[in-house]
């Protein structure tokens, strides 16, 4: 089956290139896989480089968009889960050879589940993959309990937005940063209110100063971070941050460590952090850890996808879509805006 497709290339420098194949080929239907016209597509930037590494994708194409709703069209014979009919939204494996933002993609029937009625595909599409990287971090690597506190750094994002939600659910307290005048108002009006939103522009208190301050002096039981800051020498010698003009909408690393509770944990989605002696030792003086946040290593169960539809149909997590695009507008958003977007998810309506 051919389709139309977005697809990451790589030019001569080995820059990235998003191009929209007008005839890209489907892998075949097997037993247990299922073909889904896809209606919706959340867009969402993947590091291709650990796949490129273990061979899993192919080093001159690769297929573009994991998160999708749409409608199944054809079932293989071993199918149970769905039919032909169903809508159903999921998320395509990091070695798919289907792409998500595409008019159609063939995936496997344990990667989805079906979606309510009275969930749109825009919503479940623009959601589904923020909200089982929040699971990951909050649930199954941090292990949040009511009544602790967590900090989602960059919270207006589109996963610190799910991650906001999901620990309102469990009765955790939340502090979120932001570092624009739109992530600032957004957080400001979230419902429930989150207990302090730290605009990071403002330079008067520090963001360990706070933590501590919301706490009682106990610290932060878990950080969720969105990238950190790599200060150079003249900066440590300085000590002077703002040398860094716009960057500080990440903090350094000591200060995300300092802001840790006694058994603290800090769960990160750098996968090249590299932590100094001083760094270290002030980890094991609180006996705190770090967590490495990749939620594709985690064999996606279909109790969670259906758990996700099951928390948009109530109402109880509601996505942020800053706005759609067509699937012929995809590759000119990709290439020039996704860098700057920064609050909500910006998904593909085909």
């Amino acid at each position: 089956m051919q389709t139309r497709a977005v697809v990451v290339k790589r030019d001569e420098s080995g820059n990235r290139l998003f191009v929209l194949h007008e005839s890209f080929v489907c892998p075949s239907l097997d037993d247990h896989s299922v073909a889904v016209k896809v209606k919706a597509c959340g867009l969402s930037l993947l590091d291709t480089k650990i796949l490129e590494e273990f061979n899993m994708v192919s080093k001159k194409e690769q297929p573009f968009g994991r998160e999708i709703s749409g409608i199944v069209t054809n079932v293989g014979s071993a199918v149970t889960r769905v039919s032909i009919g169903d809508e159903v939204a999921g998320i395509l494996p990091l070695n798919s050879a289907s792409a998500g933002c595409a008019n159609f993609c063939v995936m496997s029937e344990y990667d989805l589940a079906r979606k309510p009625e009275k969930v749109d595909h825009i919503d479940a599409a623009g959601c589904i993959g923020d909200v089982v990287k929040a699971y990951t971090a909050l649930h199954y690597q941090a292990r949040v309990c009511s009544g602790e506190t967590v900090l989602i750094l960059n919270g207006a994002s589109a996963s610190g937005v799910m991650a906001i939600q999901l620990a309102h659910i469990w009765g955790v307290k939340v502090l979120a940063t932001a570092s624009s005048e739109e992530e600032v108002i957004y957080l400001q009006s979230a419902n429930p209110p989150i207990a302090n939103v730290i605009d990071l522009r403002n330079t008067k208190k520090s963001l360990v100063d706070i933590c501590m301050d919301e706490t009682g002096g106990l610290g932060i039981d878990c950080v969720i971070d969105n990238g950190v800051l790599h200060q150079d020498a003249s900066v440590r010698e300085l000590g002077d941050l703002s040398a860094l003009n716009g960057k500080m909408s990440l903090p350094t690393k000591h200060d995300v460590i300092s802001c840790l509770a006694v058994a603290g944990t800090w769960i990160t989605s750098l996968q090249d952090l590299q932590l100094d002696p001083p760094d270290s030792q002030l980890l094991f003086l609180k006996g705190a850890s770090v967590s490495f946040l990749f939620e594709y290593s985690w064999v996606l169960s279909r109790d969670i996808l259906a758990d996700i539809m099951e928390k948009l149909s109530s109402s109880v997590i509601r996505p942020v879509i800053h706005h759609t695009v067509s699937l012929e507008d995809a590759c000119d958003t990709l290439q020039h805006q996704f860098s700057e977007h920064k609050v909500g998810k910006i998904v593909v309506r085909m």
